[in-house]
């Protein structure tokens, strides 16, 4: 695993009330306020190497399909980050994994 990698494990992209207590602990954040604003984003998450990156769960939902360009690579992996607890998006990606592995919910 390449060293770049190691130092930027997680990363955050969302509002700015979302990203910045992240930022404040040492991880790498991106803001933004419109989902348009995510494509040159994800060209640096993907020259940084970032293991993991938590996207706030609108803008997850906003760019679902560039994310999904990246869905067959193990790097990254982007998880929906919810704003607030009323969303079950995560439920739904753990069931589309559970189908695609099992077959079955």
């Amino acid at each position: 695993m390449p060293e770049e990698t190691l130092k930027n494990p997680l990363s955050i992209i969302g509002e700015e009330d979302i990203v910045q207590g992240f930022g404040a602990l040492g991880f790498k954040t991106w803001t933004l306020t419109q989902p348009q604003e995510f494509k040159p984003i994800l060209e640096e998450v993907m020259q940084k190497n970032i293991l993991v990156c938590l996207v706030q769960d609108n803008i997850y939902t906003a760019v679902k399909e560039q994310i999904d360009a990246y869905k067959n690579l193990a790097f990254p992996v982007f998880i929906p980050l919810a704003k607030s607890a009323k969303t079950n998006l995560l439920d739904n990606i753990a069931k589309e994994i559970r189908l695609r592995a099992t077959g079955a919910f």
